[in-house]
Order: C-alpha cells, then structure tokens, then sequence
C-alpha cells in the first residue's frame, strides 16, 4: 500500500474537507436510500466531523495500522447497533474513494490509478476489518 499517496492526496483537498463529507453522505443516500434512515439530520455536522478526523488519523497513520486500530475498532463498536455487515462497509468505502477521486481531480491533484489502488488497499486491509472488528466486539 502507497501510504504516501494516501496521505499526499488527503492534505491536497485540505480544504475539502466538510465538502467531501456532505458529497459522500449526498451520494451514498441517493444511492442507497435505506442508509438515510440510520442518521439523523441534526447529528449530521457532528457525524461529518468525525469522519474528517477519521479519514485525517487513517491518512497521516496509514503505515502504522496498530496506531489507528484502537480509534477504528471504537468506530466500529459505535456502528455495531445499526446491524451493519462486510457489504455495507464496502459501499461506504466506494463511495468515499470515488468523492475523494473527484475532489483531487477538481483540484489538479495527483489522483492517479496508484493512488486509486492505494485508498482502496487502505480501505480494504485496514479500515473495514479493525471497524468490522469493533462491530462484532
């Protein structure tokens, strides 16, 4: 995994942020309407703020997943009561990496399919399983 390019193209849409945030919720709600259920809208800025430290822990600390595995299994424990699974964490991670992908493109970035690949890896190896692990503790 490229922790490099996942962290290079995080800071790069450092001002993003929030943005990326409401754009993966917009996305993943319209997409999969089903998940709207699950939050509430006044608990939604406090949500998306959660998910901006998150993602900056995971991309400053991808090449250290023992460091981040305490904080994701926390996350997944918070989740565990919506009765989530393997599936559901994917369409979230797809739907992040496509609204991070567009970001980075929007601001001349460097996504490139290495980096594509890297978030992907770093979805797949390191936050689905330690958050699937707090979902099942």
């Amino acid at each position: 995994m490229n922790t490099q390019l996942i962290e290079q193209s995080w800071n790069e849409v450092a001002g993003y942020h929030h943005a990326i945030a409401e754009t993966f919720y917009s996305r993943l709600f319209e997409r999969f309407p089903e998940y709207a259920r699950l939050f509430s809208e006044q608990d939604m800025p406090q949500l998306m703020d959660r998910m901006v430290r998150t993602l900056a822990m995971v991309s400053s600390k991808a090449d250290s997943p023992t460091a981040i595995r305490p904080h994701l299994t926390r996350v997944g424990h918070a989740h565990s009561s919506f009765g989530l699974g393997a599936e559901d964490l994917h369409k979230f991670s797809q739907t992040m990496i496509e609204v991070i992908a567009e970001f980075c493109d929007a601001t001349d970035g460097t996504w490139s399919e290495d980096c594509e690949r890297a978030w992907h890896e770093a979805f797949s190896q390191i936050i689905e399983p330690m958050m699937l692990d707090g979902m099942r503790s």
